[in-house]
């Protein structure tokens, strides 16, 4: 069946609507290789050997601890911009896989070992403005073992050296009323798909030879 759009079809006129405007977007990398205590549940690294080791990461939280106007060059010329010092706070696991005494491949996850970090990004985040980071999810994201030191017979902390990596969306907000030239849109008509039985396709004669034509 057809579908007239038309129907729907609106004139442009001004509109007053409430939009949260971005005032500056950027990315910024954690990179950072740390010395790292895991505790492991009593007992689960007991009797394996052979042991190696992975890690992840999630970035828990992004919090703004505060921030100061600063100058800077942009091009030929003189900006004024905010120097903003955000807390970041990750979360490291380190996964341990080992053969027990059967002969059986284990691994076992540490608990989760949260750290934090500090730093400062420029921006342009005037007074009233809010900043906020997230993390992307791509594979630039990682985490990677560089060395670890087996535990000792009845010892359930393995100390790693990790390196690890995050990519940030850094966003800086503020709500705004905005008029904008617009009409409202509408939801589209529902497309129906109507179920027809299917047409008869008979094979391919051979009129060369049948049925002969007596004429």
């Amino acid at each position: 069946m057809a579908i007239n759009l038309e129907q729907f079809a609106q004139e442009f006129r001004p509109e007053c609507i409430q939009v949260c405007k971005v005032y500056d977007w950027t990315t910024n990398v954690v990179a950072i290789t740390r010395d790292i205590p895991f505790t492991f549940p009593t007992g689960s690294l007991a009797g394996l050997t052979n042991l190696t080791a992975d890690c992840s990461i999630t970035l828990l939280e992004c919090t703004e601890e505060g921030r100061r106007d600063i100058e800077c060059m942009v091009g030929d010329e003189t900006v004024e911009l905010q120097a903003v010092t955000l807390t970041k706070t990750i979360s490291v696991t380190l996964e341990v896989t080992g053969t027990n005494a059967a002969g059986a491949q284990v691994t076992v996850t540490s608990n989760p070992v949260t750290i934090t970090i500090t730093e400062e990004v420029i921006l342009c985040a005037p007074e009233g403005t809010t900043v906020c980071c997230t993390s992307t999810s791509d594979t630039f994201n990682g985490c990677r073992v560089i060395s670890f030191t087996p535990p000792a017979a009845g010892v359930d902390t393995i100390t790693a050296t990790i390196f690890a990596r995050v990519c940030q969306n850094i966003v800086v907000t503020f709500e705004v009323i905005l008029e904008v030239f617009a009409k409202f849109c509408q939801p589209r008509p529902q497309i129906i798909c109507e179920d027809e039985c299917p047409v008869d396709v008979f094979p391919p004669q051979c009129p060369t030879i049948f049925p002969l034509n007596h004429e």
